[in-house]
């Protein structure tokens, strides 16, 4: 396998059947690796903004080191540029701390859960940024994913706190499809690694004058696996800065919507791994629904196959 900087380096075309597959398997080594997100959200004793900042700062210093190495340079070509990174970089920042927020105050699975309305909201977007329609796959992997969260949904009920993590979920869902697209058609003529650097970057500078709770300072009585340094340290490194680079590559050389929908094994992978770690059951409804995701990934990452051989036949005329 190659190294992450060399994988996320290579072209950023849209029309590269070359990077087909490679983004492919970015977008799903990336959700392996943010399938365990949630896991910290409860391992983690600090705020959902607490954790955004220092999870941010600390994959900073891993991106920047990489794209000084590769690049040599962290400047962007243009006024417009840094813009766009500014408006890109708040949105991510929006998504971690209410996609946090919602698994702090209802459960890893609900969270996750509500997160994956986004593939929906990003079909239903994308076409005001490529001025085209809905093909008719998009739709039935939207119809899926639609079911499959609906049966993984809580009940609707303004007291539940499951309702709250629901509400907080959808909003970090909204936050998140905004930003791919904008890193899709505003910022991908920028290598992955150095567009996420500039993101990152921006929610730190934004959260810098409102965090609250800096690193502690005695870690004697402390147990490792307990220890909010360490934890937050393998949160910015490999479960950041690594799969988010994955991804930002992914949306440089995939339709936005196509990365959304085969990414929704995300949940699926999450709420295994918060029965396993956590011990939340799942229960035969949300297994149901999770099957169903599964369904509309597959659908997904076979229609992106079609797509990858029709460019290459095309080039090959």
């Amino acid at each position: 396998m190659l190294p992450l900087w060399r994988i996320t380096q290579q072209g950023n075309g849209v029309n590269s059947a070359n990077n087909h597959w490679k983004a492919l398997l970015a977008t799903y080594a990336s959700i392996l690796l943010l399938a365990g997100n949630g896991l910290f959200s409860k391992s983690i004793s600090l705020s959902a903004l607490d954790i955004t900042f220092h999870r941010s700062w600390i994959a900073w210093i891993v991106l920047a080191a990489i794209v000084i190495y590769q690049e040599r340079s962290l400047f962007l070509a243009s006024r417009a540029d840094y813009g766009w990174g500014l408006v890109i970089g708040a949105l991510l920042g929006i998504h971690w701390i209410t996609y946090f927020h919602a698994m702090q105050v209802s459960s890893v699975a609900i969270g996750m859960i509500a997160l994956y309305t986004y593939p929906i909201i990003t079909a239903l977007l994308e076409p005001f940024f490529t001025k085209s329609r809905l093909d008719g796959t998009d739709m039935i992997s939207t119809v899926l994913v639609f079911v499959g969260v609906y049966l993984l949904s809580p009940n609707f009920d303004w007291q539940d706190s499951a309702f709250q993590g629901l509400l907080w979920g959808l909003l970090s869902a909204l936050t998140f499809a905004l930003r791919n697209l904008l890193q899709r058609y505003r910022f991908n003529q920028y290598s992955a690694i150095k567009s996420l650097q500039v993101q990152v970057l921006v929610v730190v500078m934004l959260l810098f004058f409102f965090y609250q709770a800096p690193f502690p300072t005695d870690y004697a009585n402390i147990d490792w696996p307990l220890n909010n340094f360490w934890l937050l340290v393998i949160l910015g490194i490999g479960f950041t800065a690594t799969p988010h680079s994955l991804f930002a590559f992914a949306l440089n050389n995939l339709k936005a919507k196509s990365v959304s929908l085969i990414a929704c094994m995300q949940p699926v992978f999450g709420v295994l791994l918060a029965f396993l770690v956590l011990d939340e059951i799942p229960n035969l409804q949300t297994m149901v629904g999770g099957a169903i995701i599964l369904t509309a990934a597959v659908l997904e990452t076979v229609h992106v196959k079609r797509q990858s051989k029709q460019i290459k036949a095309d080039k090959g005329r």
